[in-house]
């Protein structure tokens, strides 16, 4: 069951971004629930034909440079929500995020870094609660199900639990050139493995305390690294864990070492279509107790505008507590999990 109802087209969501690869994906999600978009951005003419494409030829269109406040908290008065859609977030997210709040709106967005989504939870999370409004950040194909999987597989155990989790291709294929900016705009974070989460507090270094995993299908366990997943930051919001960590197959690690301005120009713009995936949560409770939490998916990048979009949906309601939230603390993991089923994207916990 979904949370959505048949008063999702008097909903007004805004979306900034809304030209790129993923900004394609959401305005096609909301097309299809009925609901008209608002679409913030720097050239018009791209985001009508944007709009065009997505079947919504008169969207309404709002000119507005990421470096003028007042001119996105104009464009954003009158939304129930924004979904924030960059290349970088910790170049530009903050202009979106403060905007929106300012404009009275509630806030989601499909942001993978660490770096500003503990920014958000730190510098912006008073100021949105003030204006009586939520912020959800880091709404994608890993982060959602990472925090979601980590509450549910953390109830299983006797705590406090150990969490390691990761992201698993499932298909071949290449990124966006998108994503890649946002890796190199944070290499040495991303080359690091930035933030774990051990004893109370977040620490930098060191290696990942659990080396390999086994990943769903595999006979033979993969080498990992560590990796700085977003959801090292919100699942000890809401859950009793001692360590958390992400990780991810070395391999990736190596890559990152000759990443250059040049070498990401030249990668194509749009990723490859139908990304397949897994997302593997690994608890560890006491006494050699495990439980897996595990979200598989078709399309990394359109899923991840379709959570986005039902994550907005549900914030247009206004049932979460203002502020700023992990996914699991503005929404109900399970129902959420489910409402996805309608798309292709499953889960389950092992035990």
């Amino acid at each position: 069951m979904t949370n959505t109802n048949a008063n999702e087209s008097t909903k007004t969501i805004a979306v900034y971004g809304a030209t790129g690869v993923t900004g394609g994906h959401l305005l096609a999600e909301l097309n299809r629930r009925g609901i008209a978009p608002i679409l913030v951005g720097r050239n018009a003419e791209r985001m009508h034909a944007a709009a065009t494409a997505a079947g919504l030829p008169t969207a309404e269109v709002r000119v507005a440079e990421v470096s003028d406040h007042g001119a996105l908290v104009a464009a954003f008065t009158g939304s129930d929500v924004v979904i924030s859609s960059l290349p970088s977030y910790v170049d530009h997210g903050e202009e979106v995020l403060a905007a929106a709040i300012d404009a009275g709106a509630h806030y989601t967005d499909l942001s993978g870094e660490q770096l500003f989504i503990k920014r958000v939870f730190d510098e912006y999370s008073a100021r949105a609660e003030a204006a009586g409004v939520s912020v959800v950040p880091g709404i994608t194909n890993s982060n959602l199900p990472g925090d979601l999987l980590g509450y549910l597989t953390s109830r299983l155990l006797a705590g406090p639990v150990e969490i390691s989790m990761s992201l698993h291709g499932t298909s071949e294929g290449n990124g966006s050139k998108g994503s890649a900016k946002t890796v190199l705009a944070s290499l040495d974070w991303f080359r690091t493995g930035g933030w774990h989460y051990q004893d109370g507090e977040f620490r930098t270094g060191a290696a990942a305390r659990h080396g390999e995993m086994t990943f769903p299908g595999a006979t033979e366990p993969t080498t990992v690294s560590k990796f700085p997943q977003p959801p090292v930051l919100t699942i000890p919001r809401h859950s009793n864990v001692s360590y958390v960590e992400g990780v991810l197959d070395t391999a990736f690690h190596s890559q990152l070492g000759g990443l250059t301005a040049e070498i990401v120009e030249s990668l194509p713009n749009e990723p490859t279509s139908g990304l397949s995936y897994d997302f593997v949560v690994d608890a560890f409770g006491g006494v050699g107790r495990t439980a897996r939490g595990v979200l598989s998916g078709t399309d990394a990048y359109r899923d991840s505008a379709l959570m986005a979009v039902e994550a907005a949906v549900r914030l247009a309601d206004s049932t979460a507590k203002p502020g700023a939230l992990a996914a699991a603390e503005a929404f109900d993991p399970e129902n959420f999990l489910d409402a996805l089923a309608r798309f292709g994207i499953t889960w389950r916990i092992e035990l």
